[in-house]
């Protein structure tokens, strides 16, 4: 397993050449891998956090597209806004000390606001300062906000069903979701689309390069994971749901969009959604459902 982030300022515009990226995107990169660092040098955080999503992807399972926050799920339901702040800004330190650049917790904050709330997300904001970038260590130093930051999400309540231990070079491994259980996150989005009022082109792709670089993908285990993420937010899942028209126009919408994100594997979107319908097509799921979404 190769990680996809430099892990030292030095000779960062040779790695950011090989990796086909502008030196601006590999420093923001080096930063990114920090703040995941500095969740695995907590005790607390490196047992509850699994790292997931587009950027897991990127930074482990298949290096290709760009995303700018490093999205966890926590194992822990009562994990908050305030004690996740607490637990990074001590471990952000210790990198800071051992990297050289300045990281600070500038905003963690609940979404949706307010108590009973059964899917929360805690909308982060870390600040940062390269050794080159004076003005920002400038104002790091003198307690203010950096006006270079990476947002950081960690949604509470998902389903995580199955993680592997990576070892980022930290005081312990850091819990990254299993790409099965991505692909399935990421179909689970898909259908999700027309409940939520959203768009997920982004999905389409990552899941077409999945399954066009792991042809040994275990089905079974991403159809079984799909159900279960499914289950949490009342989606119901069918393989005919995958093919209705509302899926395919949400999922087109913005696509060609990612052409400017992606490094290696960009595949139009008609031969994308066609490869996705296929996987879809070889899962054990079921024909149709009473309901769609």
């Amino acid at each position: 397993m190769k990680l996809a982030f430099p892990t030292s300022l030095r000779g960062i515009g040779e790695w950011a050449a090989s990796n086909r990226m502008r030196v601006a995107e590999a420093k923001f990169r080096f930063a990114q891998y920090g703040i995941l660092q500095a969740v695995a040098d907590s005790r607390t955080l490196s047992r509850v956090l699994a790292f997931r999503g587009g950027n897991a992807l990127d930074f482990v399972w298949q290096p290709n597209r760009s995303t700018r926050d490093p999205d966890s799920s926590s194992r822990d339901s009562t994990l908050t806004a305030q004690q996740l702040g607490t637990f990074l800004t001590p471990s952000l330190e210790r990198v800071s000390r051992s990297t050289g650049v300045l990281y600070c917790v500038q905003k963690m904050e609940q979404q949706p606001p307010g108590p009973d709330r059964t899917f929360i997300t805690f909308e982060g904001k870390i600040g940062y300062a390269l050794p080159d970038d004076w003005r920002n260590r400038q104002l790091v130093q003198q307690g203010k906000a950096s006006k270079a930051t990476v947002p950081l999400d960690v949604s509470l309540n998902e389903p995580i069903c199955r993680i592997v231990e990576v070892d980022i070079e930290s005081s312990n491994p850091l819990q990254v979701c299993q790409l099965e259980d991505i692909v399935a996150e990421k179909l689970r989005a898909l259908l999700q689309q027309p409940l939520r009022n959203r768009y997920r082109p982004q999905d389409v792709l990552d899941i077409c390069v999945a399954a066009q670089q792991n042809p040994y993908l275990d089905l079974n285990l991403t159809a079984e994971f799909l159900m279960e993420k499914a289950k949490a937010r009342n989606v119901p899942v069918s393989r005919a749901a995958f093919h209705q028209a509302e899926i395919r126009s949400r999922a087109f919408e913005g696509y060609n969009g990612l052409r400017e994100t992606t490094r290696n594997a960009f595949i139009e979107f008609e031969p994308a959604f066609a490869i996705v319908l296929s996987l879809v097509d070889r899962l054990p799921l079921p024909d149709r459902t009473s309901l769609t979404p």
